[in-house]
């Protein structure tokens, strides 16, 4: 049986990611609809990392695989997600010094 504190370890680790998700969803939303121009510019840029990766000296199999998996979109919203979960650790870090959870 799993002890109380591991589950909530869990829930907690699961609800941050969940969390994260959404904000950083929201905030692809957000910079999308209050700076278009410079949202034009990431997409582009995701669309060379994008090609940067497939690009690599794969097996024509694991390159198919890799180009029918990996979109710009997602990229891109892999790289606001993060930015929230940076900005968020960034955020919560103080508290968590100051409360001396860990």
């Amino acid at each position: 049986m799993f002890s109380k504190s591991l589950t909530l370890r869990f829930i907690g680790s699961f609800s941050y990611l969940f969390f994260s998700l959404i904000l950083g969803l929201v905030a692809m939303g957000l910079f999308w609809y209050y700076l278009p121009d410079e949202f034009v510019q990431l997409q582009r840029s995701s669309s060379t990392v994008r090609e940067w990766i497939v690009g690599r000296p794969w097996s024509a199999r694991t390159e198919s695989i890799i180009r029918f998996l990996l979109e710009d979109r997602q990229l891109l919203l892999i790289s606001f997600v993060l930015a929230v979960r940076i900005l968020l650790g960034v955020l919560v870090l103080p508290f968590r010094a100051l409360f001396g959870r860990g």
